[in-house]
């Protein structure tokens, strides 16, 4: 078995259990076994299954033996954020109304994803109902590994805080304003929102802008794990029918020559925490080395793009709950109530108005990239270097931690979190590239010249 696996990216994990350098059974137990040194304190994991990945292990073992194709997949493990239905494994949304929930199904994401060779080793934590996190809620916040004495970012903190931790191969998280680029800016982590329509939002409810997406150490590691999850879908009605694009297989590419917007003015409005923006400015100049040219640009709609995003968000939410809440009032979290809440008092015509938002915003935003010959345009991932600081109650209650990620849910345009620095704290800051819809191997290719020239996969926390 290698040195230790855990501190192998997805790749190459999946490339040695291939070649029959590692099992996926030791790799497999490297994970338990790093689950039960650091999840106690983490909180990063709510449900593990140590038979079921272990049983899976072996039967790939054993195909791999008998000379048999793996997938691309085959041998790694993933944790799946627990708004997500795996078959056989708890379904709660960390939520005492869903509590003894069972799925007999998986998500088609999921499906393919086990099509492909991996292993759900466990469900991650989230905020109930993706509101805030509060100790009353049915597992307590997840804490980030960079430093345990901060807490996990995101709805999805406990994937990137699982991920960070080495408790798996790769996750999964969802993102309806930012919760799987935020926190994959905040551990290091690589983390793509994909063009929406392009992995079946199935399983997390009729989400309008809403993406189940992978988060890895490497822009291969998402790459790999993107392009396993898309698949049409008939019975979702905003499932793409094209062919499955081979990302993984073309990422390798020369951007030099690439133009990258920078709206400049706009992230100069935005309450940066200086920590942040030498980050940003590093990534930028790292660009520039790689033979990108920047374009300053103006742009503008992004706060109302915000805006909309979040009162769809919150209309979804109460129209799904609107009978729970009301019946079972005192099982909600007292902050899942407040957000539950907020969508009661949006009307048909906020709606529609949201709606006719996101629709100029999403052709605003085409226009300008294809005006300006953009390959992509870059901004931080958030303004702020903490969890803590994002959440303080003025800016979260308006969405300024989401103000980069949160107009891209509601114009479906993809976009992907990159590694970018550390604060003062020693939490990770993140930066971010947004392109055009459909054009998802862009980024992924921006992402993975920038991640070879760097290495931030290569450094792991103290843990």
């Amino acid at each position: 078995m290698a040195a230790n696996p855990l501190l192998l990216s997805l790749s190459e994990q999946a490339r040695l259990i291939r070649e029959g350098s590692i099992t996926s059974v030791e790799l497999v137990q490297a994970h338990l076994d790093q689950i039960s040194k650091l999840n106690p304190q983490l909180n990063s994991l709510i449900a593990v299954d140590p038979e079921g990945a272990l049983e899976q292990a072996a039967e790939i073992d054993a195909a791999r033996d008998r000379g048999e194709e793996l997938g691309p997949l085959a041998g790694v493990t993933i944790g799946v954020k627990d708004a997500v239905p795996v078959k056989g494994m708890p379904w709660t949304i960390n939520s005492r109304i869903f509590e003894n929930r069972v799925p007999e199904n998986d998500a088609p994401a999921i499906a393919r994803l086990k099509n492909a060779g991996a292993i759900i080793i466990g469900k991650a934590n989230l905020n109930e109902f993706f509101s805030r996190p509060t100790e009353s809620d049915l597992n307590p916040p997840p804490w980030n590994p960079w430093n345990p004495e901060r807490m996990s970012v995101g709805s999805s903190s406990g994937s990137g805080a699982a991920l960070a931790a080495r408790m798996a191969s790769g996750t999964i998280g969802v993102d309806g304003g930012g919760s799987v680029r935020l926190p994959a800016g905040a551990h290091n982590l690589y983390g793509i929102k994909p063009t929406h329509g392009l992995v079946s939002r199935i399983g997390v409810g009729r989400s309008e802008h809403s993406e189940i997406c992978p988060l890895g150490f490497t822009a291969l590691d998402t790459a790999m794990m993107l392009e396993a999850m898309i698949g049409y879908e008939p019975a979702d009605d905003l499932s793409w029918a094209g062919d499955v694009p081979e990302y993984a297989a073309n990422i390798d590419a020369d951007i030099s020559g690439w133009r990258i917007g920078v709206p400049r003015a706009f992230i100069d409005s935005v309450p940066n925490e200086s920590e942040v923006m030498e980050g940003f400015e590093k990534f930028l100049r790292k660009l520039e080395e790689l033979g990108c040219e920047l374009v300053e640009f103006d742009i503008q709609g992004m706060a109302e793009a915000r805006a909309a995003t979040f009162l769809t968000l919150f209309s979804n939410s109460y129209q799904r709950h609107q009978k729970t809440v009301k019946e079972d009032w005192d099982t909600y979290g007292p902050q899942s109530r407040v957000n539950l809440l907020q969508g009661a008092f949006m009307s048909s015509t906020d709606l529609i108005n949201a709606g006719d938002v996101g629709r100029a915003f999403k052709a605003y935003f085409s226009k300008k990239l294809a005006d300006l010959n953009l390959k992509a345009i870059a901004t931080p991932t958030s303004p702020f270097a903490t969890a803590e600081r994002s959440r303080r109650p003025g800016e979260h209650s308006r969405g300024i931690n989401a103000c980069y990620t949160a107009p891209f849910n509601i114009s479906g345009h993809p976009s992907i979190s990159v590694p970018a620095g550390f604060g003062e704290a020693g939490i990770p800051v993140g930066a971010m590239l947004t392109g055009e819809t459909h054009d998802d191997l862009s980024l992924l290719q921006l992402a993975h010249a920038y991640d070879e020239a760097t290495g931030w996969s290569q450094q792991s926390t103290a843990l």
